[in-house]
């Protein structure tokens, strides 16, 4: 049942990544990749949940998600969040 679910959060986060991927003609991004931690599948969508929705709120677009797992274990997320970089200062004459 583990792999079956740990499958299914890949093969989604794969998806994401895709229908999130950034086109050639995109200005300048800054990432910022996370950690989530959990025991369990449902506990880590509900802080995944949550997570997409703090940085939605400080203007970070989810980008990207790998599931880490040790021994067969998930042990938590990697999720990767993109926005477009803060213009460079200009010089002043």
């Amino acid at each position: 049942m583990k792999k079956t679910i740990t499958g299914a959060l890949a093969a989604l986060a794969l998806l994401a990544g895709m229908n999130a991927a950034l086109a050639d003609d995109a200005g300048p991004y800054a990432a910022k990749t996370v950690w989530i931690d959990g025991k369990g599948q449902g506990s880590m969508a509900d802080k995944a949940s949550k997570s997409h929705a703090e940085m939605a709120k400080e203007g970070w677009k989810f980008q990207d998600m790998d599931v880490y797992t040790e021994d067969g274990d998930m042990k938590g997320l990697f999720v990767t969040y993109i926005r477009e970089a803060a213009p460079a200062p200009s010089a002043s004459p």
